[in-house]
């Protein structure tokens, strides 16, 4: 057995140079990598939100707060089939792939190692050799280049995981709105479709009363075009109807196929009551997108390190036991090397690495707050909105009784001869125009509440849940 101890009196030179640089250069890397004692963001949140609830934070996913059982299996459906979200998993497993090879670094890497070699002279072999066995190779992580290229590594992996569930809150979210946009749809063609039938029965009336010497003919065309009128805006609402139904398909991950996942008894009809949304600070856990933008802030401060890291020295242990045969010895052999790399000239590479991970951390530092900032903005305005958007439903509601009763009075004036039919279509024109407006109003209060929804970031998975579920 062979055994190099020259290596050890070369490791102890080395090591005493090392320490030296040690002491000009590790001040200088602990002392700036303090990032994480920085107040994050860079303003303050406010205490509360210009309207807030009383009632306590809800842990349900949120959409069973519209207590819709077809919603809640076409959103837990996209969430298991949907492809985007499957990209988005297939990412966060790469990212759990890299941590894990980055970890490995800290620890020894063993190898087996075997050759073979033979030499000729004039055609003839003199020389031959062969060797076989462990070798292992180990970086001393003095300086925590490796460790803090792993944490790096880690919180990416985190920056990942929120990824998912902001994925997950955007997909349900669409599904929601894509939901009720074809129930809006069919409640347009049921209205449509209503308004036909009695707008019909006004014409076979006024022909009636032609027919017996009464009304004008005027009044009959009129009525015709109020019929054509309405029956123009069936297909349009009948497309729209189409077009979601395969919206839905899509995002549950089936092919369009035609077919209705809307049952014909749904509504817009929903509890209007503002639900319970926490502080602005709770955004910060809360939102997918704002944990995402932390853990890369984080996530920036530990490449700092790791390029500091990278202009202090580098010790790499060695180590190999082999069986060697050749023309001199035939046996076991132990060997034990060091090395010791110090960068010296490299021409400000190593420092302008990291000046820009110093911006990278500045830049991901200020798209946090801006992100932030952009979050409060979100609610903030989701809240002003379902509140005067309710407001604004409310005059609808009024206004269209109020028309009713035009309609009603003018109907009565023209039977018994008082006016002509024109005040009669004119009020009739303007009741069908509310109607159609009101389940507009009421697809947009509920696409608001989704939106308030996504902005204070859901919840997604309920309370025994953490993180993503795929």
């Amino acid at each position: 057995m062979r055994l190099t101890y020259a290596v050890f009196r070369k490791m102890k030179y080395l090591l005493s140079i090392s320490y030296g640089v040690l002491a000009f250069m590790l001040s200088g890397c602990f002392a700036y990598n303090k990032r994480g004692g920085k107040k994050l963001p860079e303003v303050n949140p406010l205490a509360a939100y210009s309207f807030t609830t009383e009632d306590d934070l809800s842990f349900a996913p949120w959409w069973k707060s519209f207590d819709r059982p077809a919603l809640n299996a076409l959103i837990e459906q996209s969430l298991s089939q949907n492809y985007d979200l499957a990209q988005s998993v297939s990412v966060l497993r790469q990212a759990q792939s890299i941590v894990k090879s980055t970890r490995g670094g800290r620890y020894p890497q063993v190898d087996i190692e075997a050759g073979t070699s033979k030499d000729w002279e004039d055609g003839e072999a003199q020389r031959s050799s062969s060797d076989g066995g462990l070798a292992l190779s180990w970086e001393l992580d003095i300086w925590n280049r490796i460790r803090a290229a792993a944490k790096a590594d880690e919180f990416e992996l985190q920056a990942r995981s929120a990824d998912v569930d902001a994925l997950k809150l955007s997909l349900s979210a669409e599904v929601a709105n894509s939901y009720f946009r074809a129930v809006a749809a069919r409640e347009r063609i049921d209205l449509l479709q209503s308004q036909v039938r009695l707008d019909k029965e006004l014409e076979r009336l006024l022909q009636l009363r032609l027919d017996n010497g009464v009304g004008t003919n005027v009044d009959v065309l009129l009525q015709q075009v109020r019929v054509a009128d309405s029956e123009t805006l069936i297909p349009l609402a009948e497309s729209e109807l189409a077009i979601y139904e395969n919206r839905l398909d899509v995002l549950l991950g089936e092919t369009p196929d035609a077919k209705s996942r809307v049952s014909e008894s749904e509504s817009l009809k929903f509890d209007s009551a503002l639900p319970a949304i926490g502080l602005p600070s709770a955004l910060l856990l809360e939102r997918p997108d704002l944990r995402s933008a932390y853990a890369e802030l984080v996530a920036a401060d530990y490449e700092i390190g790791t390029a500091i890291a990278e202009r202090l020295p580098r010790i790499t242990l060695g180590a190999s036991y082999l069986y060697s045969d050749d023309s001199s010895f035939s046996g076991p052999v132990f060997s034990l090397l060091g090395s010791f790399v110090q960068p010296l000239l490299d021409w400000g590479a190593r420092k302008a690495e990291v000046e820009r991970n110093e911006a990278l951390y500045e830049e991901r530092l200020a798209a946090y707050t801006q992100l932030f900032l952009e979050a409060v903005e979100d609610v903030e305005n989701a809240l002003i909105q379902e509140i005067k958007q309710s407001e604004f439903l409310e005059k609808l509601t009024v206004q269209r009784d109020l028309l009713q009763r035009t309609v009603d009075a003018a109907e009565k004036r023209y039977t018994q001869g008082i006016d002509d039919y024109q005040p009669v279509i004119s009020a009739l024109q303007e009741l069908r125009s509310v109607e159609r407006n009101m389940i507009t109003a009421k697809l947009d209060l509920l696409s608001v509440r989704v939106d308030l929804f996504r902005a204070i970031g859901g919840p997604i998975n309920s309370k025994s849940e953490t993180g993503s579920n795929l």
